[in-house]
């Protein structure tokens, strides 16, 4: 079994090795050996680049089969705010919840609640806190990982608090099988998830031992289940056919969200892989000392962007826009009970972020350095064009690799010829 579980693989029979996923992989994973694609486990954080633009579609996402949902008595989805999104603006949310019911689910709970209570914890963490700046959102687990991997001296930054999703699934662990007089195990919990970093993130938690779900969905595969129910639903659907107790926040899918909830004035808010790299950088060279806190979101435009989404991201944010001002009632939490909570440490993660170690940076100090100056040595002789016909993303990343074992002088067209000259 291998270290790491990731939330895709590569189907070899469809790689062409066209080296689109190569070149846009954020940790540089990502390898073109024998004309096929393959990725290091070490160093993949999840993030779904690679399935987005992988043209002859090789690169295949992993979910939980909808058929495990039998497994359990009773079944509770929690999906991704950014589901309600990918429906049109005039869907009310409470359709999308019937729909649910109605393809097998006992039971909708949304994040929002618990989103509301954390932006309270949020602001209270950031106001007491007086360690290094700036603290750096967990939210995004795409993010959390590329730090472990490319920034592991940033790993203190990073908020030690639960993400809602945790919080709401351990609610409802906790809460309905005492309310129908079941078992824990006889609950199911299950995910919607907008990225396969949300789902490695449940079946390979980088905080605690596990998660409090039991499975995970993407929104491609449940909007395709929904989406029939939804347009029969929304035929005969009347407002006033909604409960009084149904509500509808659009949650921390969009980018600036998770501020804008907390509250914090000396914030800076990033999208994209690319951007997010840019910005790390930053505070890894001590350039954001005066921001207090930095909200990262792997995906252009937050969760909106993420590769399992069905709608065009601008679409879908114009949609989640159109829907709260329709449809967004005001959530309520009791403050004091968050701040009790807070105190006995319900809202802080398990265990910390640790950085990842990797094969290049060897645990062993003087090994990682002549590692590091024999990847020197390599790379003055190398022509420093990044052309990627090696199978390495850059010419630095082919240095590593040889020095590493994993590639061959001749794998170089430059070197190689050298090596044909010479002979």
């Amino acid at each position: 079994m291998s270290e790491f579980y990731h939330a895709h693989r590569v189907i070899e029979d469809l790689c062409c090795g066209r080296m689109a996923c190569m070149r846009v992989c954020p940790t540089q994973a990502i390898r073109v050996r024998g004309g096929k694609a393959v990725f290091s486990e070490e160093l993949c954080v999840d993030c779904g680049e690679c399935l987005s633009v992988c043209p002859s579609g090789a690169m295949e996402a992993l979910t939980d089969p909808v058929a495990e949902l039998a497994d359990f008595k009773y079944k509770v989805i929690v999906p991704a705010p950014v589901l309600y999104s990918q429906f049109d603006s005039s869907i009310h949310p409470y359709i999308v919840h019937q729909a649910f019911k109605e393809v097998g689910f006992d039971q909708v709970t949304d994040v929002s609640t618990s989103s509301v209570a954390l932006a309270h914890v949020l602001k209270e963490y950031i106001q007491t806190y007086s360690g290094r700046l700036p603290l750096i959102s967990s939210f995004c687990p795409s993010i959390v990982r590329l730090i472990q991997v490319k920034y592991p001296d940033l790993v203190e930054l990073v908020v030690p608090l639960e993400v809602p999703r945790e919080v709401t699934a351990r609610e409802v662990k906790k809460t309905i099988p005492q309310q129908l007089g079941l078992r824990e195990e006889d609950v199911g919990v299950f995910y919607v998830a907008t990225c396969p970093a949300k789902i490695v993130s449940i079946k390979q938690p980088a905080e605690k031992a596990r998660s409090w779900f039991d499975g995970v969905l993407s929104v491609k595969d449940v909007y395709s289940i929904l989406l029939p129910h939804v347009i029969a639903l929304k035929e005969k659907f009347d407002e006033s056919m909604i409960p009084d107790d149904f509500v509808f926040n659009s949650g921390w899918a969009a980018s600036g969200s998770i501020t804008r909830a907390a509250g914090t004035d000396n914030w800076l808010t990033v999208t994209g892989v690319d951007h997010a790299k840019k910005i790390l950088d930053d505070i890894e060279n001590s350039r954001l000392r005066n921001i207090e806190f930095v909200e990262a979101m792997a995906h252009m435009e937050g969760c909106i962007g993420g590769p399992f989404n069905v709608e065009n991201p601008y679409v879908a944010r114009a949609n989640m826009i159109k829907q709260s001002q329709r449809y967004q009632t005001p959530i309520e939490v009791d403050v004091e009970d968050v701040a009790r909570k807070l105190k006995d440490g319900y809202y802080m993660t398990e265990s910390p972020v640790l950085p990842r170690v990797t094969t290049y940076f060897d645990t062993d100090l003087a090994t990682s350095i002549k590692r590091m100056k024999e990847c020197e040595r390599v790379y003055k002789k190398l022509r420093k064009i990044d052309c990627g016909v090696c199978g390495a993303p850059t010419c630095m990343a082919f240095a590593e690799d040889l020095v590493r074992g994993d590639a061959e002088f001749t794998d170089c067209i430059f070197l190689g010829k050298k090596e044909e000259d010479k002979q």
